[in-house]
This record gives C-alpha cells, structure tokens and sequence, in this order.
C-alpha cells in the first residue's frame, strides 16, 4: 500500500510572450516550472538525485541527462564516495 504524499497547487502569472519566445508550449509549462525549481533545490542541496527523479516521474538515468542538458553538475562529494566505497567493500569482498 502506498500513501499519497500531501501536496500544494500553486498559480504564477508569466508573460505569455516570454513563454512562447522560449518555445514553451502552454501545455508545458507546469512541467518547466516543476523541472527548474527541482533542478534548483538540488544546486542548491535541498534535494536528492533520486527525489529528483521521482518528483519527476523519471529514471534517475532519465535525470542526469535532464541535469546534463540544463547545465547542473552532479552532487557527488567525499562523503558519497566514502558511502560507496563501503557499499562495494560490502558487496564484492
């Protein structure tokens, strides 16, 4: 069983010219809004890789290319790869 996570709609007004010179379709403007600000919150540390993608509802594969196509690097620091170094001690010795 799953549980829905609680949510919150909100509205912004943008110029629809700024949108359209973008070549943001009007029917896809909710989900650039939604993919910017995540792609935020992960620059920024707020937010995993994995979140991320699930937010997204893609791959996490499907989510480095987003990241690689908007120019943000992967946040992947000492303390991540001292995480997988034990995970593969684990695994493979």
């Amino acid at each position: 069983m799953t549980v829905a996570a609680k949510t919150i709609k909100t509205e912004i007004q943008l110029p629809v010219d700024i949108l359209y010179s973008l070549g943001i379709d009007k029917t896809r403007i909710e989900y650039f809004v939604k993919k910017n600000f995540l792609l935020e919150l992960y620059r920024e540390g707020r937010i995993s890789l994995g979140r991320m993608a699930a937010l997204l509802e893609v791959s996490r594969t499907e989510m480095l290319g987003i990241m690689k196509d908007s120019k943000i690097p992967l946040n992947y620091g000492v303390s991540e790869l001292d995480e997988d170094i034990e995970t593969a001690k684990r695994l493979y010795l």
